[in-house]
């Protein structure tokens, strides 16, 4: 399992980077939105153009945040989750978005659940101190069979189908694999161009019941998890 900076260097490197991110959802992100369900015959991921420009994901760099929040009746009685793991994986980067393309994976044993200064992050939603068996339990249910059930699948997968539009603010179609199963999104994402890298930061939300998975709920649903998970990502990458 990778381990992610301290909680002091972590807050120092981030902080800025997700503030950048929410402004940059109200500018570019308007729009997020996830796909219709299709069925995984049909989701095929498209090879970008073989001789467009390697940039290989710096996970020391690259982030993806989960958002988890509580619903129900009872729902005062919960807590809102965090969850965040590196990034790793490749980008195409073409001339034009539609010559581009990407795959990202997510180790799901790296995932670090509910760090205090990640939860800082976002405000009185995620205020809550949450000890660290309470910590624990929520990565070991996470990781359990009936979420990602991470001993048999052990990485989550994010691949390109199409990209349009202009490539400094592309519209991306993509596949998540997650549980062995196969699902599309569809969002903007901000791309920013230097001169020998490439940021990438969008956010967009999936539900887990189209994979499967049963959000948890107690006491006859007065305390849940809500379905739908707020997704955001920052990716770093450097060319080859």
């Amino acid at each position: 399992m990778r381990k992610l900076p301290s909680p002091s260097v972590e807050t120092a490197r981030y902080q800025i980077a997700w503030v950048m991110s929410a402004v940059l959802s109200l500018l570019f992100l308007a729009a997020c939105r996830t796909a219709p369900v299709d069925p995984e015959s049909t989701i095929v991921a498209v090879p970008p153009l073989p001789d467009a420009p390697i940039y290989r994901i710096d996970p020391r760099a690259s982030r993806i945040h989960v958002l988890v929040f509580r619903a129900g009746p009872l729902a005062r009685f919960g807590h809102n989750h965090v969850l965040v793991a590196p990034l790793q994986g490749v980008i195409h980067a073409g001339e034009y978005a539609e010559e581009s393309g990407f795959r990202i994976e997510v180790d799901a044993d790296a995932f670090v659940v509910d760090s205090p200064d990640i939860r800082a992050l976002y405000g009185k939603d995620f205020a809550t101190e949450i000890s660290a068996g309470a910590r624990k339990a929520t990565r070991d249910n996470m990781l359990g069979e009936a979420v990602l059930d991470a001993s048999r699948f052990p990485r989550i997968v994010v691949e390109s189908i199409a990209l349009s539009g202009p490539r400094w603010n592309p519209l991306v179609r993509a596949r998540i694999t997650l549980r062995g199963t196969v699902r599309a999104v569809e969002f903007p994402a901000a791309v920013f161009q230097g001169s020998d890298g490439i940021t990438v930061i969008a956010n967009f939300t999936v539900s887990q019941s189209a994979f499967g998975i049963e959000p948890f709920s107690i006491l006859g649903g007065g305390l849940s998890v809500r379905d739908e998970l707020d997704v955001k990502v920052r990716v770093v990458a450097s060319r080859e």
